[in-house]
């Protein structure tokens, strides 16, 4: 099935980079989440060039085309897919790229979370493969097969909660939500035997963290997560993620202590009264411009320190 070029979009949410924008009538993932379209808007920079890099073992970061990093797995029949570009054509283009490294089929895309740069490219894969993410990922998408029913070959076929062990042709994987983060379906996939997670948007190195509270979403619950993480046995020494480069134990470790520090910093001055404007402005962070549709990192710890029971 393919989606017509030139569908109308408008009036949903969609999160691309950490910027919302206005998106509908296409492959909705309610609210900040995935569009499946098939033509670029009138206008776009042309998107940097796929590149495939190996991480380690048979672990490869895909970077480039439209859409946050992805990664795949060359099995010994089969490859595997982590999360699925913004576009069908960037998919397509990426899973080109793939066979020059792997000329095996794919057999299944794992999706770390619902946002759209991740996921919009679901309409491109090829007819049998597998889609599988967190049950609350799942439900995140629902929306879009309730006003388009033709796009539910496009939903994940197969869900999980909690934890759930794969065996990719050999490779051990286990998959593990520790709730609200990110969103509230976030997929961790560690992959023990080369001491490496693939992390979705959890890990951000150099800027704030993006929380999506309209997808219940937690700043202390990315906490949680990011230390489930570190805790993880056996120990792990790369974490990849949608939008950096591969970062180590240390700068996780170090992105928790900032992350601590600013809410520490933020419950203090509730404790001395001071109101949220003064709060963002102690912290640098101006009024929200009439295009920003979301909160800021501050506002966030704010807001979940004063509802505290």
């Amino acid at each position: 099935m393919k989606i017509a070029r030139g569908t109308k979009l408008s009036n949903f949410y969609l999160i691309l980079q950490g910027a919302v924008l206005i998106i509908s009538t296409a492959f909705l993932v309610l609210p900040a989440s995935g569009v499946i379209t098939s033509s670029n808007p009138a206008g776009q920079q042309t998107n940097p060039p796929i590149t495939i890099n190996k991480v380690r073992d048979n672990i490869y970061m895909i970077k480039g085309g439209s859409g946050a990093n992805c990664y795949f797995l060359a099995g010994k029949k089969t490859n595997l897919l982590i999360d699925a570009k913004m576009s069908p054509e960037s998919l397509k283009e990426m899973l080109t790229e793939i066979q020059k490294i792997s000329a095996k089929p794919l057999s299944l895309v794992i999706l770390t979370h619902s946002d759209g740069d991740h996921v919009n490219g679901l309409s491109g894969l090829p007819g049998g493969v597998k889609i599988l993410a967190h049950k609350k990922t799942y439900e995140e998408m629902l929306p879009a097969v309730e006003q388009r029913p033709e796009l539910k070959n496009f939903l994940p076929s197969e869900t999980y909660e909690g934890i759930k062990n794969l065996d990719f042709e050999g490779t051990k994987l286990e998959l593990r939500n520790f709730g609200p983060a990110h969103t509230r379906g976030d997929t961790v996939i560690f992959i023990a035997v080369s001491k490496v997670a693939i992390a979705g948007d959890l890990v951000f190195i150099g800027r704030d963290p993006l929380i999506h509270k309209q997808k219940n979403g937690s700043f202390f619950g990315l906490i949680k997560t990011l230390e489930s993480m570190l805790a993880y046995k056996p120990e792990i020494e790369l974490f990849l993620s949608g939008h950096a480069d591969p970062a180590s134990r240390q700068e996780v470790s170090e992105l928790v202590k900032s992350l601590k520090e600013k809410e520490a910093r933020v419950r203090g001055m509730i404790q001395q009264k001071k109101t949220l404007e003064e709060i963002k402005a102690a912290f640098g962070v101006g009024p929200a411009s009439a295009s920003s549709r979301r909160p800021s990192l501050i506002e966030i710890i704010y807001q979940e320190i004063t509802e505290e029971k």
